[in-house]
């Protein structure tokens, strides 16, 4: 039996799979919608995922506390979410990643072989 307050189950969207991440506003000129990325994870070492930029916020907001150093806590940020192909299916929610992004690119097509189902959303 579950007190009032308690979850009784949580929902999650398994796909499309998106990292959040976040630019700071001095490099916010040279992130756009549908630049590739790619994110590594602790847990695959050397294996890159390649994805895309499929949302930028319109607005501020301070860096979350989950960002490690005191320092960039207090920056403000543009959060993005980079969506990844995961054809092993290796990655979950909630894993940590990093994401890089080259920002001398122009902004481009989807990766070869990922189908940007629900971006945006």
């Amino acid at each position: 039996m579950a007190s009032p307050s308690a979850p009784v189950f949580t929902i999650a969207l398994p796909s499309p799979l998106w990292v959040r991440a976040y630019v700071p506003e001095s490099d916010l000129g040279h992130v756009r919608l549908g630049m590739m990325a790619t994110v590594e994870t602790d847990s695959y070492p050397g294996h890159v995922y390649h994805g895309w930029i499929g949302y930028l916020s319109p607005t501020a907001e301070f860096t979350p506390k989950t960002v490690e150093t005191p320092e960039l806590r207090t920056a403000l940020v543009y959060q993005l979410r980079v969506y990844v192909c995961d054809a092993q299916g290796e990655l979950r929610l909630g894993m940590p990643a990093s994401v890089h992004i080259d920002v001398a690119q122009a902004a481009s097509a989807v990766p070869p072989g990922c189908v940007p189902t629900n971006a945006g959303r």
